[in-house]
């Protein structure tokens, strides 16, 4: 069967499993890349069980496998440890804003409209991670948002609670000494990053991997909260209407950092 691929954002292809094997091999893609053979909805990571069906291979040697990426992870070689640029993640936040102007605006609505609700409390975690899932998708394969995706529940109960759970000890933190808010805001920034990219790893994972990440990036997260900080500022004194395009901005340029990051240690 034959295999659509999406390299660098171009949807290239078809090619047989033994090509898709040896692009594999040789470093072309990696397991995360996406692709889509006859018969699928929607597009997938290579590692899926769909691509092992028809013959792909992606436990070649030099290549890791999610759960080569866990075992990696767990045994204190972490898969994420590249460095990434302020420039670029602000960069490719704007250039999915653009292409996706409505999805972008409507995230930062909705959530302004449910939180004086009890059921925001819920929906707003749910939705932030959402819609840095759908900035992966449009950076995988093109793929322009959709509102729909704001709603998606699939692992519903690990995107609500974690980001709960991840603000109050943060808050904690700030609480009881400013110093362990900072830090534990450096450590976990990028948790729902890696919620929307992995979606098959628990929360706590997630702040792991979210912890490896950070390490070599504390300088760079401090200048981008500095800059997304006085971009906030500039939005509010827009009559506060800015806040409904540096809002979503500074979330998603916090994804394109790590999706650097991701990139960079592969």
């Amino acid at each position: 069967m034959k295999i659509h691929l999406n390299i660098n954002g171009q949807q290239a292809g078809p090619f047989e499993a033994t090509k898709v094997n040896e692009m594999l091999s040789s470093g072309e893609i990696y397991p995360h890349s996406l692709g889509w053979v006859k018969g699928m909805e929607t597009w997938e990571p290579l590692s899926s069980s769909v691509f092992a069906q028809v013959g792909v291979q992606v436990s070649l040697p030099g290549i890791q496998t999610l759960s080569n990426a866990e075992q990696q992870f767990n045994s204190g070689h972490p898969k994420v440890t590249g460095v990434f640029s302020m420039g670029k993640s602000i960069g490719d936040a704007f250039a999915f804003f653009k292409a996706n102007p409505l999805g972008s605006i409507a995230w930062p609505a909705v959530s302004f409209a449910l939180s004086p609700t009890g059921i925001g409390a819920f929906l707003i975690p749910l939705t932030g991670v959402n819609f840095l899932a759908c900035a992966k998708r449009y950076q995988m394969s093109g793929k322009k948002m959709e509102l729909t995706e704001l709603f998606d529940f699939s692992k519903a109960l690990e995107k609500i609670l974690g980001p709960i759970i991840l603000g109050f000890i943060i808050g904690l933190g700030f609480l009881l000494l400013i110093v362990p808010g900072f830090i534990f805001s450096m450590w976990w920034s990028f948790s729902p990053c890696v919620q929307a990219d992995r979606p098959e790893l628990s929360f706590l994972d997630a702040m792991k991997e979210s912890r490896i990440a950070a390490k070599g990036n504390w300088m760079n997260l401090i200048m981008l909260f500095f800059v997304l900080g006085l971009l906030q500022i500039l939005g509010t004194l827009c009559m506060g209407v800015g806040l409904l395009v540096t809002i979503p901005i500074a979330h998603l340029a916090l994804y394109f950092s790590y999706a650097q990051c991701r990139d960079a240690s592969v």
